[in-house]
Order: structure tokens, then sequence, then C-alpha cells
């Protein structure tokens, strides 16, 4: 396997970080922090790009902060100028990483995510109608358990370029060697290429045709519940050598019950929101029904059997919307 070499220059430039701080500001202009930033964004990003030169940039500590939805998560969010510098790293690298990926892998990648994970799904459960099985595998408190020595061996393989991942480091570097924060955009990567080694295992060993992952849950199909069995077991065996633990969520389930994946609860011929999620749509836009809440909403439900469920949720509490998300269903259907 070719290693990629001499990247600095391609991150360490100013053409590059102009492109990251758009990246940033990104349906973000009105922050105040961004138009903080933005009013000396020539002199700030050559600050920067100069403590990028010469090896002085540190990132600075991570704001810590805890979301409940629906499990509490600590997330760890990085300041503007190192979402800017991350940005910058992954505009050279992402395309490095990711060209080693499986296409079944979905997460925080371009041209994918959720919808088109369930659309990968729904694709392979024609195959089945309702008969088969499933195997859904879930990695135990997967971000916060990411060995970094693992990371790293996976890293040196595809990059040999010192300052490179010595600046990626400084990201996700910390006593324990364990764990990625959750807010970093490059945690997002990284957690990918973790478990990229299971990917492989699934299709070239196991020889599974129908599998999906999302970050870290996965989804396999057959329609011998012995094979699944099997394969559960070897993954267990494989997850066991990262440094990490299959848990108890990991089970084997009829099809006809649907697969619950990424938000959804799909069939061959049907998709729904999960209950939990439906439940708590009308209760978030009592707290605050904000026109890009409404949106989410609307789109998550698009193309799936819950949209008109989620349609008199909204009106129930903004009547008064209808007839914008009338012009938001018929600008979108397609």
């Amino acid at each position: 396997m070719n290693r990629a070499g001499i990247l600095k220059s391609r991150w360490c430039n100013y053409e590059v970080l102009l492109q990251a701080w758009w990246e940033v500001k990104r349906n973000k202009s009105y922050f105040f922090s961004i138009l903080a930033y933005e009013e000396n964004l020539a002199v700030n990003l050559s600050n920067v790009l100069i403590r990028l030169e010469n090896g002085t940039y540190h990132p600075r500590e991570l704001r810590t902060f805890y979301v409940h939805d629906p499990k509490t998560r600590l997330i760890e969010a990085p300041y503007l100028e190192d979402r800017i510098v991350q940005h910058a790293l992954l505009i050279v690298i992402r395309d490095i990483i990711e060209r080693h990926f499986i296409h079944q892998s979905y997460a925080c990648r371009r041209q994918r995510g959720t919808h088109a994970a369930s659309d990968q799904l729904k694709s392979y459960l024609v195959n089945y109608k309702m008969e088969g099985y499933c195997l859904k595998v879930d990695i135990e408190k997967f971000f916060y358990s990411v060995d970094h020595r693992v990371l790293e061996k996976q890293l040196s393989r595809l990059i040999k370029c010192t300052p490179t991942l010595d600046l990626l480091k400084k990201f996700y570097a910390n006593d324990s060697g364990r764990g990625l924060p959750l807010g970093n955009v490059t945690s997002q990567v990284l957690a990918n290429l973790a478990l990229d080694p299971i990917d492989h295992f699934i299709k070239r060993e196991l020889k599974i045709r129908h599998y999906v992952r999302y970050m870290d849950d996965l989804v396999l199909l057959s329609k011998s519940k012995e094979e699944l069995q099997n394969a559960r077991i070897r993954i267990s065996e494989q997850v066991e050598k990262l440094n990490l633990h299959v848990n108890r969520k990991t089970i084997i389930s009829q099809i006809k019950n649907g697969v619950d994946f990424v938000g959804y609860r799909t069939w061959y011929n049907r998709r729904v929101i999960r209950k939990r999620n439906l439940y708590k749509i009308r209760r978030k836009l009592k707290q605050d029904a904000n026109l890009n809440r409404i949106a989410s909403y609307l789109s998550h439900a698009m193309r799936t059997n819950s949209l008109v469920y989620v349609i008199k949720q909204i009106l129930l509490v903004v009547p008064e919307r209808k007839e914008w998300i009338i012009k938001w269903y018929y600008k979108h259907k397609n």
C-alpha cells in the first residue's frame, strides 16, 4: 500500500485555510464569534498560518457540556480557530483516508449520511421481503473507547507525513490514551477509520453480501440465522482485537419485525420514524418551533410513512405555518 507523504505544504497555506474558513462559516454567518473573527480575517488566518509553519500551534482546551438526546453524551467542542485548522487538515487527508473505506460505510461522508444509509438498507430488504434475519452490532461506548495506539497504527499505514500525523494527534490526544472528542470534525473521520478493519473483515472474510454501517451501528442481513450467529461471534473477536467491545444491544431479530437503523424502522416496502423520536417531536416543538427545527423534522420524515403524522404534530403547535410547510414539501418532494 502506497502511503501519502509530504502533505504539510498542502494544508499549511493561506488558500486552504481560507477554504476551511468558508466551511466553518457555512450556515453560521450571523454567529457573534464568526462576525468577530471575520472583521480581521486576513490577519487572523495569517497568524494561524505562522504558528502552523513554525510548529507553535496548539489547540485550545475543549469546551465541554452534556446533551441528553435521548441518552447523556459528553460533547467536547473546539474553539473557532481550531475548527478552521481541523477543516484545513481534512481538506487534504479526508480523501486519502476514505478511499480505503468500503462502499457500505455511510457516516459523515460526502454524498452519504443517514438517508442514504437507510435507502441502502431498504434496497437490500427487497431481497428478503418478510423472511430472513438481521444482526445488529453495536460497539460499547464507541467514541469514548477508541484506542489511540490502534488508531495511530491504522493512520501510519495510510500517511507517512510526520507533521500531518502530529497535528492530527493534537486534536485527540489525552492522558488515558482512549477516546475521540465528539465535537471535533476530525473525530468523525477517525472514528470511521477505527472500524474500517471490521468492514473489510465482514465483506472479505465472512462474505456477508448485504451489510451496511453507520458509524458504530452495523447491520448484517441473511436468510440463515446460523450464519448470523457465527458472524456475531467472529465479529466480537475482531472487535476485541481493536481493544473495543460489542455491547448487549447486539441482537439477531427477524426481518419481518422491521430493522431499526439510523432513526427509522424499515421494511422492504415501507419505512417509519422510530416511535421514541415521534413522541418527542411535539414536545420539542413546544419548546421552540423555529423554521430550522420544522425543516429538520420534515426532512427526516420525507420519503417515510410517518410524514403525515409529523405534519399534523407540527400544525398542532404552529398552525400558522401551514402555507410554509406546503411550499417546503413541493420544493423538496423530488
